[in-house]
């Protein structure tokens, strides 16, 4: 009995020894293994009986490795040296890190000291997990003070013991880092951690579990693993979810407002901006779109109103600037700028007062052609979500009824198309010439305005010594029937007949007495106020007609190029698309003008029977004014202008005769609504003056803005001229922005520079194109030529009149 007894105690001394080593040998892992627990994507080594079996079969037959075990220990060594690489990126984030760890430690150390049990074996199995992953125990860093803190959320009451554990990992640790252990004992430690670690999860005398956990919980925890580092939380009780919804929350926090002070706005350099940039930096303050990467405006959800104030006249050279130099990519402190330089930019008092940086502006195009300014501002390209509201709305809405009154050009259209407009349309068109005709506006009446009648029309015409002149006009009525068909006699003498294009030859013509005046008569008895006239690129036919109309339907709009606008499609090939119809198709005979007038009417009658839409470019874009209406606060706006046309989807319009009533109606207008759109005219006088006025009986001087005009007229106004209107621009300025509210952010532009020298040539070269359609090169002369040092020029002068100016504030 005593030898038995004297085995029995024998075996549990023996026993409690490798229950000793095996914790000694767990700590180790746990500290080693809590500073490489936070790399991700580690591979799952969940193999440990394999691993111990292979230990075991090492020791003993160490002289008889062969090469595959060789690979083995190779293969791990190179895995070893890419998990340093990955601590060592590890550390220096810790370093980063350290502040924050530091502040978080006392909650962190209450919080483990109120762990239970149970948080100790799932905090093992987590480690064990880790463990397995990372083999190279070796090579990290022990922080002794760390790991002391880590010691009560795992340890037992005994603390000495866990201590003295602690102090002898250290002790292996730094035999290790000094070269004592091969690369081999490295391996083969790793190795045994690995097995102790599946004999015994921690020695404890209130551990009275069993030393050796079985495949199947080992199994379990590794499929845990994701999910539990998911749901560890930090020193502020967060998991990794939740710190993430809460930096998302913190940014947004920070988009909204970057403090107490004032809004304003910071334009960064390097930035080529166009006017596209202007429409949405509108869009961005009023409404909740991505930030803009060429401006920070700060404090922006305090702004409420916005005034986009367009001033066409001005330009960069009159401040100074050059658009080809860096100037064109930053702000500049224009006021000292003009103070060195001088000139008629000196005028500007109260402007320097308000703006004190100015920047280039582009407007957009293409190489030969500048796109509108106000279309360019005034319109904005449909997000995704509302381009597949309107697919879907356009295929459940039942078709409408469309009317003739849908297709008539707005006054910006026929400004554009350079057609003649009458005087009572727009009072800052030219006064027609004596030789002219316009229809008259029928007076207003208690009673219901006749409906519209629709007449199309074609001209033909051949070059005369003035220029091109009426041969043949026609006009046909809604139903096809002629309403008119006259030959017509030219004023002067005829240098050609255009016979290819118009079908007109001396013997046609021969013994034809009516002449333009005849037609006019004719004309004014058969088109009225209330007639609407259609033709295709009507514009010439209404120059050689001498005739002002206020309703026009161009076919060459209303259906549109395959490109897109602004190309324009010609007249055969719609017939030809859209009515299965040749028509021109005789080149020797000539076009016809009553067939051409027939197919613009057939077009009309075929555009009115089907859905909107027909026949027409996918449009991508929609109005300023109905974008910052359908945001989910709706924004209001109002345009003042002497153009309503250009306001129709706005809130509000307020049509202007002068920069006076400009003025007049801003202060209101801002108070009622979120966004004005307003226009200054009295500095375009920088692009043209206007010639001696004729004036008719009874007529009185026009001395307001009507006496300036943009680019009708080509002659060089004086700096005298040129003074008056910044004088007259920079008072308005100063009246308009005193009557604005508090937080109002100011958009000032020109939308783009002077365009004289490009008029100038593109009617050279239109010129040019005409004559090469008669006769050959050789017999043009040379003076009349658009050579390709012509067609370079232009190029250069559409880039320098591209080229405007713009100024923004926030009043404060």
């Amino acid at each position: 009995m005593g030898a038995d007894k004297k085995r029995k105690r024998s075996k549990e001394e023996t026993s409690a020894k490798e229950a000793s080593k095996g914790s000694r040998e767990t700590i180790i892992a746990v500290q080693v293994i809590e500073d490489a627990s936070s790399e991700a994507n580690v591979p799952d080594l969940d193999r440990p009986s394999k691993k111990a079996k292979s230990g075991k079969d090492e020791k003993k037959s160490k002289k008889d490795k062969n090469e595959k075990k060789d690979k083995e220990v190779k293969s791990k060594e190179d895995e070893m040296s890419e998990k340093k690489d990955k601590k060592d990126k590890k550390e220096r984030k810790e370093k980063k890190d350290k502040k924050e760890r530091k502040e978080k430690k006392d909650k962190k150390e209450k919080r483990k000291k109120d762990s239970s049990t149970e948080n100790l074996s799932d905090a093992s199995s987590s480690l064990e997990s880790s463990a397995v992953a990372s083999p190279e125990s070796d090579r990290i860093d022990v922080d002794v003070e760390m790991n002391m803190e880590m010691t009560p959320a795992i340890a037992t009451p005994d603390q000495e013991i866990t201590k003295k554990i602690v102090e002898i990992m250290v002790q292996e640790k730094k035999a290790m880092d000094n070269g004592k252990a091969s690369k081999k004992d490295k391996v083969e430690g790793e190795k045994r951690v690995h097995v102790k670690e599946t004999v015994s999860v921690a020695t404890t005398p209130t551990n009275s579990t069993s030393a050796s956990t079985s495949d199947s919980e080992d199994s379990e925890n590794s499929k845990k693993k994701g999910s539990d580092k998911d749901s560890l939380k930090d020193g502020n009780g967060l998991t990794k979810k939740e710190r993430k919804l809460l930096k998302i929350k913190q940014r947004q926090l920070s988009r909204k407002s970057e403090g107490d002070g004032e809004p304003s706005f910071n334009v960064k350099d390097g930035y080529e901006l166009t006017l596209k940039e202007l429409r949405d930096l509108v869009v961005f303050i009023l409404t909740e779109t991505p930030s803009l990467p060429w401006i920070q405006v700060m404090n922006k959800f305090k702004v409420e109103k916005v005034l986009l104030l367009y001033v066409s006249g001005l330009d960069p050279t009159m401040f100074h600037f050059n658009i080809k130099s860096s100037d064109a990519h930053r702000s500049i402190a224009w006021a000292t700028r003009a103070d060195t330089h001088g000139g008629p930019v000196e005028e500007f008092s109260y402007l320097r007062e308000y703006f004190e940086k100015a920047s280039v502006v582009k407007a957009t195009g293409d190489k030969y052609r500048i796109f509108s300014p106000t279309n360019t501002l005034l319109n904005v390209p449909l997000s995704k979500s509302e381009k597949l509201k309107r697919e879907k709305e356009k295929k459940d809405k039942k078709p409408k009824k469309m009317k003739a009154e849908n297709f008539i050009m707005s006054l910006e259209e026929l400004h554009e198309s350079d057609f003649p407009i009458p005087r009572y349309l727009d009072p800052n068109a030219p006064e027609l010439e004596k030789d002219w005709i316009e229809t008259p506006k029928l007076k207003k009446t208690t009673l219901t305005p006749p409906p519209k009648k629709v007449i199309a029309m074609d001209c033909e015409m051949c070059r005369t010594e003035a220029g091109p002149e009426l041969t043949r006009v026609t006009l046909i009525d809604y139903n096809g029937a002629t309403v008119l068909d006259e030959l017509v006699k030219p004023e002067h003498k005829i240098l050609d007949y255009l016979t290819q294009y118009s079908g007109m030859t001396a013997a046609r013509l021969e013994g034809v007495t009516t002449r333009l005046a005849d037609v006019q008569k004719l004309l004014k008895k058969l088109i009225d106020y209330n007639t609407i006239l259609v033709g295709h690129s009507l514009e010439n036919d209404m120059k050689v007609l001498k005739l002002a109309h206020p309703f026009i339907i161009d076919t060459s709009l209303i259906y549109h190029h395959t490109r897109g606008p602004p190309y324009r499609p010609g007249l055969k090939w719609l017939a030809q698309k859209w009515l299965q119809r040749e028509i021109q198709a005789n080149a020797e005979r000539g076009h016809d003008s009553a067939e051409d007038a027939l197919a613009c009417m057939d077009l009309l009658k075929l555009k009115l029977s089907k859905p909107p839409g027909f026949g027409e470019y996918e449009q991508d874009q929609e109005s300023l004014f109905s974008r910052l209406h359908r945001f989910n606060i709706p924004r209001t706006s109002v345009l003042i202008d002497s153009d309503a046309f250009a306001g129709q989807s706005a809130t509000a319009t307020i049509r202007t005769a002068s920069d006076t009533e400009v003025v007049a109606a801003i202060p209101e207008a801002i108070q009622k609504h979120n966004f004005v759109w307003a226009r200054l005219r009295d500095i375009e006088i920088n692009h043209g003056k206007v010639p001696e006025q004729v004036l008719a009986e009874g007529q009185l001087v026009d001395t307001g803005r009507a006496s300036k005009i943009s680019s009708a007229e080509k002659i060089q106004a004086t700096e005298e001229e040129i003074r008056a209107g910044i004088k007259s621009i920079d008072n308005s300025v100063r009246q308009i922005f005193e009557s604005l509210p508090p937080r109002t952010a100011v958009i000032l532009t020109s939308g783009q520079g002077d365009h004289r020298e490009v008029s100038k040539l593109q009617l050279r070269q239109k010129a040019f194109a005409e004559l090469s359609k008669k006769k050959p090169s050789s017999e043009i002369p040379e003076e009349e030529r658009f050579s390709e040092e012509d067609v370079e020029k232009l190029e250069k002068a559409i880039e320098m009149a591209k080229g405007g100016i713009c100024f923004l504030t926030v009043k404060t």
